[in-house]
């Protein structure tokens, strides 16, 4: 069965993410897997770091989690829901699930009081992106449309797309159950070279100021349920300057933003 992996800090961000999880778990008849990141608390004094009662902190820990599975148990009998808690952060878990191909797909929440500087448990889509092999879904915490029918398929004309990728986008897209739309964003500082369709599928060419604001007024216009960004691999230094367009994508979109690593 495959799984989604749900992120979960006890916020309302994380509430929103946990029901469009279930939506789609639904339509691809996925488990959800309710994943918290336990951190060990800590009292600054004078005389140096105390650490609290850890026992109790994790005993709480688990009687929330235990109460949300029971309590998402009820509501959706249909679902299959597990739970999981752990010491390691988010990046860590995701990275090692994926590896074993024990989840199909990771869904965070994006806090609106937060989103110019980080994601739930103090950690960033953007720092995952590019970095492991499962989807990553970005949900924004007021987005409550739970349900996807139509995909933006974000590509530059002047890249291959592998049958590796290829065979990616399709699997995330059938796993989701969305029709799809390959759109290309052709900014004004753009060569001409870049209006040819070098790929065998058909491409929307957009044209605007920039990324940006091409890609989030086509959206819009199209009544888009969700973005696909395909991650690249970086280098130490190239991490540095982190894939500055799609960072902003997903701080600024009104809709999911999905990260697929190419």
């Amino acid at each position: 069965m495959k799984t989604i992996l749900v992120g979960v800090d006890f916020t309302k961000s994380a509430e929103n993410t946990i029901n469009y999880a279930i939506e789609v778990a639904k339509k691809s008849e996925a488990k959800v897997l309710l994943f918290h990141a336990l951190t060990a608390p800590v009292v600054h004094t004078t005389s140096g770091l105390v650490f609290m009662d850890g026992e109790n902190f994790t005993k709480d820990a688990e009687k929330k989690m235990g109460e949300l599975q029971k309590q998402l148990s009820n509501k959706h009998p249909q679902i299959k829901i597990d739970i999981e808690l752990t010491y390691d952060s988010i990046r860590e878990r995701v990275s090692k699930l994926s590896k074993k191909n024990k989840i199909s797909l990771a869904v965070l929440g994006l806090e609106t009081k937060s989103k110019i500087s980080k994601f739930i448990y103090g950690t960033t889509s953007v720092d995952l992106t590019g970095k492991i092999d499962c989807p990553i879904i970005t949900v924004p915490e007021k987005y409550k449309h739970h349900d996807i029918k139509k995909i933006l398929i974000a590509i530059d004309n002047k890249e291959s797309i592998s049958s590796g990728l290829s065979k990616r986008l399709h699997s995330i897209i059938d796993f989701i159950g969305a029709k799809a739309e390959y759109i290309h964003v052709k900014t004004e500082n753009e060569l001409e070279l870049g209006e040819k369709n070098r790929h065998s599928f058909s491409i929307t060419n957009i044209k605007s100021t920039d990324f940006q604001t091409g890609i989030s007024n086509y959206a819009k216009k199209s009544k888009a349920d969700a973005i696909i960004l395909i991650s690249h691999n970086y280098s130490a230094f190239h991490n540095l300057f982190i894939d500055s367009q799609s960072k902003k994508i997903i701080l600024s979109s009104n809709i999911p933003v999905i990260s697929i690593h190419k």
